[in-house]
């Protein structure tokens, strides 16, 4: 029997373990698992010797800003700068123009990523307050989840009426779709953000002030709540606060379905790096203290966090510049996300099983991704290469999307995703 493509001698990882292994691929798909130093014949031969074969690795938040913004990034570039990361699926948001709550702006973007795409992708789909009765039509067409912005970001797309948005909730759970919230509150970060810029506050920092931990807590609980009361799914993007993970961690001992995510940015930089920064550290939420960042941790290695996303919010430069209450909020990190991570894991802080549950499993199992997430016989050929000795400088520069202004310029790594494998294609990364 002659395969597609046959990739040998590699070390097969998963949340549970590690293994020696070879794996063999036909139309797409893994066709089997079998031990390495059997004679296979193939038309592509892909030799794994000393690196570790991951399932393909998954963003479940990325912005590629198309259409309609695609001075910043585009379906394309953001899909090559994922490819180059070692990603093999993304999950895109909908806060483009137009907005992604129809279901036939839904299909649109599909087709879209269907003809330009370098990777796997899936689209959220934007609840507002005249969409509830689209709800079901939404499913159908292919949304992967649906989005609530309960505070207001790039975009300033405003949340639904309570009154809606419970019965947004009841509708989900009927339709066994998940609802993810970018969790803020926008009369707290209001009323501090005037106030900081009232007493004339310049330091990127104060950030911090203006959008408290406190407002996020606020928000999540409050969506806790809904879902408590409805039954719905419910997951919470880009946690940045340690009283956001205390949240969800009781939550999901009292039995809600809640999952959560956190960044890179949150997980390695803290309020002294705004000094260095600047501008170009500011994201919604904002990066927060020391404290914050050690009760991430502690949630992403219990399992309160889910996964690690990376909220690739690309902006220009020029966006990204000036002062700090008029630039963009926003960092680029889909093609470092990885790198960054595996660094992680080279310095003990991390073992590339939890990784690869964090930045596959997790991703697959929340947003129920079918035949994503594991190496088995019958699931999708999506696997990502990794050398863990190769090292490297995150050079802005050498990104590959549109504008790549990212936090980590300048940063060595350790461990590097070296080849790509989507839908049973090769791509050598380095």
């Amino acid at each position: 029997m002659k395969y597609d493509l046959w990739i040998r001698n590699g070390t097969l990882v998963s949340s549970r373990g590690r293994r020696k292994a070879d794996i063999v691929v036909r139309d797409g798909k893994i066709d089997g698992i079998i031990d390495s130093g059997r004679s296979i014949e193939a038309d592509q031969i892909l030799e794994a010797e000393g690196r570790f074969i991951l399932p393909g690795l998954i963003d479940g938040h990325v912005h590629f800003r198309d259409p309609g913004l695609t001075h910043k990034e585009d379906i394309y570039t953001g899909s090559r700068s994922a490819l180059y990361g070692g990603l093999t699926y993304v999950i895109d948001m909908p806060n483009v123009h137009p907005v992604t709550s129809t279901a036939e702006r839904l299909r649109e973007r599909i087709e879209m990523a269907r003809e330009r795409a370098c990777v796997g992708m899936g689209f959220f789909a934007l609840l507002t307050e005249e969409n509830l009765g689209e709800m079901e039509e939404l499913k159908r067409a292919g949304a992967v989840g649906f989005k609530i912005y309960l505070g207001t970001s790039v975009g300033e797309i405003a949340a639904p009426p309570d009154g809606v948005m419970l019965e947004q909730f009841r509708r989900a759970a009927e339709l066994n779709m998940r609802i993810g919230f970018h969790a803020e509150n926008n009369a707290i970060n209001d009323y501090f953000t005037e106030r900081e810029m009232e007493r004339g506050s310049t330091s990127s920092e104060d950030l911090i002030q203006a959008r408290p931990g406190f407002s996020e807590a606020e928000s999540v609980g409050k969506a806790i709540l809904f879902a408590g009361e409805t039954g719905a799914k419910i997951h919470i993007y880009h946690v940045s606060s340690g009283r956001t993970v205390e949240l969800i961690r009781r939550a999901k001992a009292a039995g809600v379905d809640i999952t959560a995510e956190t960044c890179p940015h949150y997980l390695l930089l803290d309020r002294v790096d705004y000094g260095r920064l600047g501008p170009v550290l500011k994201a919604f939420p904002p990066v927060r203290e020391r404290e914050d960042r050690k009760k991430l941790w502690e949630g992403m290695l219990d399992g309160t966090i889910d996964m690690i996303a990376t909220d690739h919010a690309p902006h220009t430069k020029e966006e990204k510049s000036g002062d700090i209450w008029r630039a963009m909020a926003g960092v680029a990190g889909v093609e470092i996300s990885a790198r960054l991570m595996l660094t992680e894991v080279a310095e003990g802080r991390l073992s590339l099983e939890r990784l690869v549950a964090l930045m596959s499993e997790g991703p697959a199992r929340v947003w129920d991704l079918e035949g994503r997430g594991k190496i088995g016989e019958g699931y999708g050929a999506d696997l990502t290469l990794v050398d863990p000795e190769r090292t490297g400088v995150i050079r802005n520069d050498d990104l590959h999307g549109k504008t790549n202004v990212t936090a980590f310029e300048g940063v060595r790594t350790v461990g590097m995703p070296v080849a790509s494998v989507v839908k049973g294609k090769v791509f050598e990364l380095v």
